[in-house]
């Protein structure tokens, strides 16, 4: 109820109530053996009976003031529905607000995805698999609904708020995520969009999702870190099943998030002060990881951003440094001897 008309009404149901007052003191107070001779016995009377304690210390006598107390019996009934009506809808409120993500989210360090559909549900499967955090915002109050429906809400949150309204995005914590991900609209939609969302937050990473893989160089002068294409990377994994299907498949299986022994994963973890190889040489790193943990360290990441350069099966010597990736394949239970190992979990 809106509280123009929520203070209307109260207004309108206090001055009968005060008109009701007067008129049963007016009829009581002379009456023979009456009990109700003041404005304090009445509304001592109409407490009493509004919480149906039913003291039956003061009681009308007359007709007229009889027929007072049941119009203060029924109007009693019809505060409390009132009253109890009153403080549901605030319940319900409370709880839309929450399940719509008004309230906000203290959520850090984690993935903002911008945009729901199939492929968007795809990958926040994956990144839940790989214990990662993530807030979703959509246009959409069925999306809404389905996510909650299909995701932890330790894990998601979820918003419920305009696409282009960048302003909104702070409930989802934005500003505090390590990635967001722009899947909303057409290739058009997206750069205005992360244009838009540049402005308010500059030195975010982000990644988007293009249908034309032509306006990738585009998208990075705009500021997005990483610009990939849907369709290219499914042509490729395609033309991989059609000649090389055993390659293929374990490539599939390298790119999804791994939860079990024999179900590997490609993996990076960020080399801390206290990762025991640091200083230490990639050959070392290789055989110690080999023999220990079942895991296979393909190379080594440095750099922040587009000035990432990547080391691909790297020479021997070359030394793992604070601050490096260590790209990894592993399985389920090598992912969490690495994790003890490390003191980090994987991603960036």
């Amino acid at each position: 109820m809106k509280q123009p008309k929520l203070r209307r009404n109260l207004a309108i149901g206090l001055v009968i109530y005060l008109l009701l007052l007067t008129l049963l003191v007016m009829v009581e107070r002379d009456s023979e053996g009456g009990n109700i001779k003041g404005f304090q016995d009445a509304v001592w009377y109409s407490l009493v009976t509004l919480t149906t304690v039913g003291y039956g210390d003061k009681f009308p006598v007359t007709m007229a003031g009889r027929g007072l107390g049941f119009a203060f019996l029924l109007g009693s009934l019809g505060l409390l529905g009132f009253l109890v009506g009153m403080v549901n809808e605030r319940i319900i409120d409370k709880r839309e607000r929450k399940k719509l993500g008004m309230n906000g989210t203290n959520f850090t360090g984690h993935i903002v995805i911008i945009g729901w559909d199939s492929f968007a549900r795809s990958v926040a499967g994956q990144l839940v698999a790989a214990d990662r955090r993530i807030a979703i915002i959509t246009d959409s109050k069925d999306d809404v609904d389905h996510i909650h429906e299909s995701f932890p809400g330790d894990q998601v949150f979820v918003l419920f708020a305009e696409l282009h309204n960048v302003s909104a995005f702070e409930r989802a914590n934005i500003s505090s995520a390590s990635v967001i991900l722009l899947n909303s609209g057409n290739d058009t939609d997206k750069l205005i969009s992360i244009i838009n969302l540049k402005k308010e937050y500059a030195d975010l990473h982000y990644l988007v999702t293009l249908e034309n893989p032509d306006l990738k160089e585009t998208f990075r002068s705009a500021g997005v870190t990483y610009a990939l294409s849907q369709n290219e990377i499914a042509s490729k994994m395609i033309a991989s099943y059609i000649f090389e299907p055993d390659v293929a498949v374990f490539s599939n299986d390298l790119l999804s998030a791994t939860d079990a022994a024999g179900n590997y994963d490609i993996q990076q973890y960020r080399v801390l002060t206290e990762n025991p190889y640091r200083g230490r040489p990639y050959g070392e790193a290789f055989w110690e990881l080999k023999k220990n943990y079942n895991t296979v360290l393909l190379g080594i990441g440095r750099g922040q951003g587009d000035e990432r350069m990547l080391h691909k099966m790297p020479p021997d010597d070359l030394v793992i440094g604070e601050g490096d990736f260590l790209l990894v394949v592993t399985d389920g239970v090598g992912e969490k001897k690495l994790k003890k190992l490390f003191g980090t979990i994987e991603g960036v």
